[in-house]
């Protein structure tokens, strides 16, 4: 890893660290870093945060080539501070939105339950801006398999289903100068990605090529609308 990359994310971590000193340990044992990769757009220029519409789902691959995650920028700023857990029992403290309105957060899209997630064909989890049918509640994450809901502006908390955990959050750190965003790493994934590859070896090698998509994602990584990445948003 750089130097200049470390540092960075270590600045990162401090900052958490600092507004949640309680959760010291919990953070190290649950954040995990990755390479430092800058979200950019369709042509390749770094995604502007203020142009992204509000309660609206991008998707971008990260912290591996065959791992989505949703970029939600919600209506309202979020101030984090949640309490978190995985399936293992490690406690985390969420840190909150980033930008300039402390309102855009990023998940990996995998729910934790049985591990259903975007595919260009057709998605079952999905965020719903209106009350869904499941949730009864508008601004969730659902994932319409087998009905498990996720608060995105508390941390991805499981709300309701049989999900196991929260969705992992992915770790954002915002450069106001440029107005850019970089991913860095994820915090409270568990062992989502090591049942993730192993459930969908056949298919990910299908879609991606053999040994692609378990390949971190470096440089930068594509923000696309979710309605241009899968042909169907399953909704319920």
């Amino acid at each position: 890893m750089e130097r200049r990359t470390f540092v960075k994310l270590c600045t990162g971590t401090a900052a958490v660290l600092a507004a949640y000193p309680g959760s010291l340990l919990a953070q190290e044992s649950t954040l995990k870093p990755y390479q430092r990769v800058k979200l950019v757009n369709g042509s390749g220029e770094a995604l502007s945060l203020k142009a992204l519409d509000k309660d609206v789902s991008y998707v971008f691959a990260y912290p591996y080539e065959g791992t989505p995650c949703v970029l939600l920028n919600l209506s309202n700023p979020l101030q984090g501070g949640a309490e978190l857990k995985t399936a293992q029992g490690q406690t985390y403290t969420w840190p909150g939105g980033v930008g300039p309105n402390k309102s855009v957060v990023a998940y990996v899209s995998i729910c934790t339950h049985q591990l259903a997630y975007p595919t260009k064909s057709q998605s079952f989890i999905n965020f719903q801006k209106e009350q869904g049918a499941i949730s009864g509640k508008p601004a969730m994450i659902t994932c319409c398999l087998h009905n498990s809901v996720f608060d995105p502006a508390t941390g991805g908390k499981v709300v309701m289903g049989e999900a196991l955990q929260p969705l992992p959050t992915i770790m954002l750190d915002y450069d106001a100068g440029e107005d850019a965003v970089y991913a860095t790493g994820v915090l409270g994934q568990g062992e989502v990605f090591d049942n993730f590859f192993t459930a969908f070896k056949k298919e990910l090698r299908q879609e991606y090529g053999r040994g692609v998509a378990d390949e971190e994602v470096s440089g930068s990584a594509t923000v696309v609308p979710l309605s241009e990445y899968t042909a169907l948003e399953v909704k319920c």
